[in-house]
């Protein structure tokens, strides 16, 4: 019984692990999305890779990288020609050439103290996936949090009352005031806050609002809706044969099936001479 029990504490504090860990670093599960994408019979939505391509050339690449793909890989989800001619030369590159950003390592390293890392494979690199992608680009301070911050450092000094209202908003742990009141500091001294991200501070700023670019079809470009649609990019990218991968599997399960009943028939004719 002894052996029994260490053996379930074992498997319990295994279980635990990603939980202890999650907390030890303050990092708060993104909000879970629903992406018609997923799933054996998921589509993309080429209107919504469109846009994403178009968030990812204007924004992200001012930044970062998507080494594995080709301009021209656009044309597969509805891109014309021209269209990616175009998009290409707002970076200065062509349409054969790769997604990779205008500003080399030395420069983002001076920048920001890192170097931001490359895009093509990062929906599937980090824990949460598409989900984690979208939770950091919304995951920044909106107006009604700044705002709040704002209202109660007036006085410089914070109530418990102001303490558990921008925990709060903010998902940090109310209970540890002094916390709360350092990662308030941080924010006043201008570093880069974000709900999602372990840890809550990075080098990244914010990359985009509302608003930002203005869509080639028009679509409203609010915040909630470039993060939807360059997150669909990413994802599309990380994977991009995926799409003819999926394609194809109804026509694999259906020469299955077609092929088990002809084996059964097959099967029951040769055994039943057999008594």
């Amino acid at each position: 019984m002894k052996f029994l029990r260490i053996i379930g504490m074992a498997a319990l504090m295994v279980a635990l692990l990603p939980q202890m860990a999650q907390a030890s670093v303050g990092a708060v599960p993104p909000p879970q999305q629903n992406w018609e994408f997923h799933g054996l019979f998921g589509r993309f939505d080429d209107a919504s890779l469109k846009r994403g391509a178009q968030v990812a050339v204007e924004v992200c690449m001012g930044c970062h990288s998507i080494k594995y793909i080709k301009f021209d890989y656009l044309r597969q989800f509805g891109y014309s020609e021209t269209e990616v001619k175009q998009l290409a030369e707002t970076q200065g590159m062509t349409k054969t050439d790769y997604m990779v950003s205008a500003m080399d390592d030395e420069s983002a390293k001076d920048s920001f103290g890192v170097i931001p890392p490359d895009l093509s494979l990062m929906t599937k690199a980090r824990k949460g996936y598409e989900d984690y992608t979208y939770g950091i680009l919304t995951g920044y301070l909106n107006d009604e949090e700044s705002a709040l911050i704002e209202e109660a450092m007036e006085d410089e000094t914070l109530s418990d009352s102001e303490i558990k209202k921008i925990a709060v908003a903010l998902h940090l742990d109310a209970s540890h005031p002094e916390e709360v009141q350092h990662v308030i500091d941080r924010i006043n001294n201008g570093e880069n806050f974000n709900k999602y991200f372990p840890g809550h501070f990075f080098a990244m700023p914010q990359p985009m609002t509302d608003g930002a670019i203005e869509y080639l079809d028009g679509r409203e470009s609010s915040l909630k809706q470039m993060s939807r649609d360059v997150t669909a990019f990413l994802a599309w990218a990380s994977e991009p044969a995926q799409v003819e991968r999926k394609a194809l599997a109804p026509k694999v399960l259906l020469y299955l099936l077609v092929l088990t009943v002809m084996l059964y028939a097959l099967k029951r004719r040769i055994w039943a001479r057999v008594h």
